[in-house]
Formats: structure tokens, C-alpha cells, sequence
């Protein structure tokens, strides 16, 4: 599952670039939070979100059974990764990569990589997701149901239409600039990708994934909020920057 869930990021995710000066905003007002739970084998994991409605930032708060330390990661609208350490009040700046042809070009230049490596199991799952036209509530709000199937089986995934964008969340951060013109190339290339799916459609929060009457993770609690973060006491470091 891990390998699998590894190869749907990296068909969004092309790389990261480094270089740019980086600077934050004194503050951000956060106007939407979700808390999401992950069922795995190792117990459970929580992550906390957060997001501006426009989806110019979004943060990301993970807690894990049997550990002591979150991971928290903001992600802004220039595009930078930021990881917070709350503990030694550090922040760690990462620029983000542009998405090549606003995601049109993702797939094609992931499958040219495949081509020219020996297959692997991975390699060959070939995997579907059809939207099946069922609906249900979670948390307040219309949810979707999208059917996975691949070679080991099949699960379901439920995306919420949400009233604020989570963009950031499932590009690390690149945000989307699509503009009608390739959102035709990028649904030809992504569209059987479950992390592409709140790409493709506006305004969508992947919400449920349950395979085998077991869900992987579920979402518990989408609300309003007025959280703010601060830099404030925060020394803020950029990470690799360009030689």
C-alpha cells in the first residue's frame, strides 16, 4: 500500500527546486480546519488541517500513536514547504516545484520514466477509478463516491465538495494554475490517479478510503475556524538553496 500510495504522489510531484529567497507573512488566518484519522496497522494516526478558503495556505498538523512529536508543514502561496518545529521554534523553508504545463505534462513524463525502467509488481497493477454516481453526508457536507480497482482488488474513496480549496495539500504545496485549455491533457494523464482526483475537480477534500469493509483513514470534523499562526519567535531557515 505504501509503494502504491508513493508512485500516486510522484505522478503529481515531479521534484523539488531550491534557490529563491524566502519570506513568510507576520501571520496567517486560517478559516477552515479538518481533522482527518489514519487506521493502520501500527495503530492510528491523526492530522489536523488547516486551510484558507481561496487556498492560498494550508497547514498540516500529524500525531502518530507511541510518538511524542508532531510533524507540522504550512504550505503558502508563493509555493514554499515550510517545516515548522514548534518544539525549537524553527522554521524550515522549502521551495516548492512549478507544476510543468500546469500538470498536463505529469504523466506523460512519468510514464516515459516507467518505460524505461525493468517492471516490478507495482509497475504492472494497472488501476482504474470510476466515479459511481453514489452520495452520502460527511460532516456537514456532499461526498462522492470514486471506485479504485487494481490487480490486488478494489476499495472506495469518498471526496467531499467542499467550500474552501485544499489544492495545497495534494500538490505539496504547487497549488493549481489549470486554466480550461489543459485541463483535457492533465484528466487524459491523472484521471486514474485517487490523488489527482481534488485536482481535477474544484474544491474537493479526499475524505474516506475503505477497502475490504476496513477504512484506511475517515475524516471526523470539518469546521469553521479563525486560527492563526504566527512567526513570531520563530528563526526561519531556507534549505537548499541553489549553487
Amino acid at each position: 500500500m505504501k509503494k502504491t500510495m508513493l508512485l500516486l504522489i510522484t505522478g503529481i510531484i515531479i521534484h523539488f527546486c531550491f534557490g529563491q529567497t524566502a519570506s513568510l507573512p507576520s501571520t496567517i488566518l486560517f478559516e477552515r480546519k479538518v481533522i482527518q484519522q489514519t487506521n493502520g496497522e501500527k495503530g492510528k494516526g491523526t492530522t489536523t488541517y488547516y486551510f484558507t478558503i481561496n487556498g492560498n495556505y494550508a497547514m498540516a498538523k500529524r500525531e502518530s500513536d507511541g510518538e511524542d512529536e508532531k510533524s507540522t508543514i504550512l504550505y503558502t502561496k508563493e509555493r514554499w514547504m515550510c517545516m515548522i518545529n514548534e518544539k525549537e521554534k524553527v522554521i524550515m523553508i522549502m521551495n516548492m516545484p512549478k507544476m510543468i504545463g500546469d500538470g498536463a505534462q505529469i504523466g506523460k513524463e512519468l510514464a516515459e520514466k516507467i518505460k524505461k525502467q525493468p517492471h516490478t509488481r507495482d509497475d504492472n497493477e494497472k488501476m482504474t477509478v470510476t466515479k459511481t454516481g453514489k452520495t452520502k453526508t460527511i460532516c456537514g457536507y456532499p461526498a462522492y463516491e470514486y471506485e479504485i480497482k487494481n490487480e490486488k482488488g478494489q476499495s472506495s474513496c469518498w471526496y467531499v465538495k467542499a467550500d474552501f480549496n485544499p489544492i495545497k495539500i495534494y500538490t505539496a504545496g504547487a497549488g493549481n494554475s489549470a486554466t480550461a485549455a489543459n485541463i483535457k491533457d492533465r484528466e487524459a494523464s491523472l484521471k486514474n490517479n485517487p490523488m489527482a482526483i481534488p485536482v481535477l475537480n474544484q474544491n474537493y477534500l479526499w475524505a474516506e478510503m475503505e477497502a475490504g469493509g476496513k477504512k484506511g483513514f475517515e475524516t471526523t470534523s470539518i469546521t469553521a475556524t479563525t486560527f492563526t499562526f504566527s512567526i513570531a519567535g520563530y528563526t526561519i531557515k531556507e534549505l537548499g538553496k541553489k549553487r
